[in-house]
């Protein structure tokens, strides 16, 4: 009979002890067999929602044969139906209801790993050292009458740093109808599920095996015309060495991100300069390692921004956890080009106080950048926080090193429900790192933010939301930087209908002038939190030397038990009080988007996309301007149409890739690919 270790609120001692076990147990989506009683019984009793008990019964069984980790959960679902709309493994996360094994291998300091699976089995992992983390493992799930069983199993392997007194868990399950966290250790000040002051021992565990070198070779084939590029072919070669337990080596040759592309085009007005995700792996794998700072109610502000990065000829990185400290550096080489960052944090235990310092350098003919940025935080885990930076910049562009640094110092207050937090910052008026994202600087002030959320037990809301934003700089001139106040409700409905209201001004210091940037917003989503939401928001205030208005329209739905259809449309109207010099007084912009993704079984997908956009964006704007003339008028601005086609195919070693176009591009790129990768040694991201 299997022991049960129940989940008690905030209580430090809790544990569980794994059974070891001779015959591994079926991964059949059931726990009939007879093998699962042999595990440890877990209950998940707390819900981060309510900060109370869990409304919903969810019971965990785990056993160990000493290569691999078993887990079962067994979920009762009652209150809601259970969505199980993704069929592709790692698409659509915390879309469907999902259980989820949080692991610390290496305790407090190491690297924390999660599994997760929905109730028909579709897998997603997480690893907080490589983003790109993709090992094998198994989940079956079935789906009953108001319940539904998983059985995992996940390979010891698959893990490193683990000594056998050093394993950490915590049990999760997300459910997304209702926002419940289901867990097993929680409490009041319970952040999430890799919050490592609630992680608890799990004993008798086996230490880790040895981690294996990984070798990833890929052979690319390529048809394009000759604006694209022409044809070609070429290979390159990825790979990770382990120095010890918790460090790696890491490089890539000859890289090819052309697989990686996402298409992050949008309209959506701002003065500011636009914020791009990176999607390369060379840089994605280990992101979690720079930019480790605290920064509250403040502009965009990191002196490590990799997609300003040009994509290098060769990358070399290190990366590691040893006991406190996290580090790594990369150097990134290309053509008379070479961009180099390194990272060092010290964390204490309990994870209350952290010390951070980062160095980026970019050297090329006729330019020289290097900035320095410190950081520390501390936290007592319960209802306050502090935190201080500071940083420098030198180089080529800058000419008086006064005006090359940044200084802020905040904090804030929170609890289960709610956070009042923000700043006090300065930023130099030549602080503006080449390999860094500062939204605006040459200023000076402090912004603050505070936000309370209701839970209501019953009635038509799911949850109520208020929260206020306000923030103020100067210029070294003496004029206003940058100025927002802002109020907004948030309103969700049990049937998941969801209502977001906005409202305030804001005004920004442009071309030596203050100018309006306001846009007040209401927001109406159908099926808010799932993978097909519809969604409608309109958008209207005064914006540089006129009106804007700005309407986004969006929605997603099934076709069939494995396909979804996006359809978007999106407009800007922006109506100038004076005329331009070519005579217009309105500015209309449009952007229009369809996609449709078919997952053929958990390891392959093929999407299909379709966009354009077309017409002179707002005045002043951040980004994502199209400068393509339209073809019956020449003297238009703005006509980008573009087309893409991917389809892949991922298996323990290999991944294959048939991709035409590029859907990051502004207009479509005539070229048809096909990548192919193989992994020697370990899978891909271990």
């Amino acid at each position: 009979m299997a022991k049960t270790v129940p989940a008690i609120a905030d209580e430090a001692t809790l544990s569980m002890k794994i059974p070891h076990i001779t015959t591994a147990p079926p991964i059949d989506g059931t726990l009939t067999s007879p093998i699962w009683q042999q595990g440890v019984k877990v209950l998940l009793g707390y819900d981060r929602q309510t900060r109370g008990p869990s409304q919903e019964a969810t019971t965990a069984y785990l056993m160990t044969d000493g290569k691999d980790l078993y887990v079962g959960f067994d979920a009762v679902q009652t209150r809601t139906p259970i969505l199980t709309s993704q069929h592709t493994n790692m698409n659509g996360v915390d879309t469907d209801d999902e259980v989820k094994v949080s692991l610390w291998p290496a305790g407090t300091h190491g690297v924390n790993y999660q599994f997760i699976s929905t109730p028909i089995g579709t897998r997603y992992q997480y690893s907080s050292e490589n983003l790109t983390y993709e090992p094998t493992w198994d989940a079956v799930a079935h789906v009953g009458n108001h319940e539904w069983t998983v059985t995992m199993r996940i390979p010891l392997r698959a893990m490193r740093g683990a000594r056998h007194d050093t394993w950490l868990v915590n049990l999760t399950r997300w459910e997304p109808t209702t926002q419940s966290l289901y867990v097993w250790s929680g409490g009041q000040n319970f952040s999430g599920t890799a919050d490592t002051n609630y992680a608890r021992p799990m004993l008798d565990m086996p230490a880790a095996l040895r981690p294996l070198p990984r070798i990833g070779v890929y052979g690319l084939g390529s048809l394009a015309s000759g604006l694209a590029g022409g044809s070609t072919s070429r290979m390159g070669v990825d790979l990770s060495v382990p120095i010890t337990s918790g460090t790696s080596f890491v490089a890539a040759l000859h890289p090819d991100f052309s697989n990686a592309e996402q298409d992050q085009s949008t309209i959506a007005p701002t003065a500011l300069r636009r914020f791009l995700n990176e999607t390369r792996p060379f840089f994605t794998q280990g992101a979690t390692y720079y930019n480790v700072f605290e920064c509250d109610a403040c502009p965009n502000e990191q002196s490590l921004y990799t997609p300003a990065i040009p994509t290098p000829r060769d990358g070399y990185a290190i990366e590691g956890k040893e006991g406190p400290w996290t580090f790594a550096g990369f150097d990134a080489v290309g053509a008379q080009r070479n961009d180099a960052a390194q990272s060092i944090v010290y964390t204490t235990r309990p994870r209350n106080l952290y010390i951070s310092a980062q160095r980026v350098a970019v050297n090329m003919p006729g330019l020289k950048d290097d900035t320095l940025q410190f950081a520390a935080k501390w936290d007592d885990l319960k209802h306050k926080f502090a935190y201080i930076d500071y940083g420098t910049e030198s180089g080529t562009n800058v000419t008086d090193p006064s005006k090359a640094k940044f200084a802020e110092i905040g904090g804030g207050f929170y609890g289960p429900h709610s956070f009042t937090g923000g700043g006090v910052r300065r930023i130099g008026a030549q602080y503006n790192p080449v390999d860094g994202f500062v939204s605006n600087n040459d200023i000076a002030g402090y912004g603050l933010f505070s936000q309370h959320t209701w839970t209501p037990n019953g009635g038509a809301f799911r949850s109520i939301q208020a929260s206020v934003f306000s923030d103020f700089y100067h210029s070294s001139q003496g004029l206003v930087g940058q100025s927002d106040i802002n109020f907004q409700m948030d309103l969700v409905t049990r049937k998941l209908w969801e209502f977001i209201t906005n409202t305030g001004s804001s005004y920004l210091l442009v071309n030596g002038a203050v100018v309006p940037v306001t846009q007040e917003s209401q927001k109406l989503i159908y099926h808010s939190g799932t993978a097909t939401p519809t969604q409608i928001q309109f958008l209207t205030g005064r914006y540089g030397g006129g009106r804007l208005d700005s309407w986004f329209r969006s929605t997603t739905f099934k076709v069939g038990e494995r396909g979804l259809l996006s359809l978007e449309a999106d407009d800007t109207r922006q109506y100038l009080d004076h005329p331009l010099a070519n005579g217009s007084s309105t500015l209309v912009q449009w952007l229009e988007r369809a996609s449709y993704a078919y997952d053929f079984d958990r390891n392959t997908s093929l999407v299909v996309g379709v966009r354009r956009y077309f017409g002179p964006p707002p005045i002043p704007n951040g980004g994502s301007t199209c400068f393509v003339p339209r073809p019956t008028d020449p003297n238009a601005l703005g006509f980008c149409p573009n087309f893409s086609l991917a389809f892949y195919k991922r298996m323990p070693h290999d991944e294959v890739y048939v991709i035409y176009g590029n859907a990051s591009a502004n207009t479509t790129v005539p070229q048809f690919l096909i990548k192919y990768i193989h992994y020697f040694g370990a899978e891909k991201g271990i």
